[in-house]
C-alpha cells in the first residue's frame, strides 16, 4: 500500500470518528427527551387510572338507569 493510499484511508478513519462522534453526540440529546417522555408518560397514567374509573363509575350509572328504565 502506498504512502498516498495510506493517506487517504486516514482521512477517511477521521472522517467517519467524525461522523460517529457526531452521531453519539445526537444519541445523548435523544436519550433525555426519551426520558423526558417517559416521565410524561408516567405523570400521565395517574390521570389516566383516574378517568378509567371515572368511566368505570359512568358506565355503572348508565347500566342502573337502564335496568330502571326497563321496570
Amino acid at each position: 500500500m502506498s504512502d498516498h493510499e495510506v493517506v487517504a484511508n486516514q482521512k477517511i478513519i477521521l472522517a467517519n470518528q467524525t461522523s460517529i462522534l457526531d452521531n453519539q453526540k445526537t444519541i445523548v440529546g435523544h436519550q433525555q427527551l426519551i426520558l423526558d417522555n417517559q416521565k410524561v408518560i408516567l405523570g400521565n397514567q395517574s390521570t389516566i387510572e383516574k378517568n378509567q374509573g371515572a368511566l368505570d363509575e359512568i358506565l355503572a350509572n348508565q347500566k342502573e338507569i337502564l335496568a330502571a328504565v326497563k321496570k
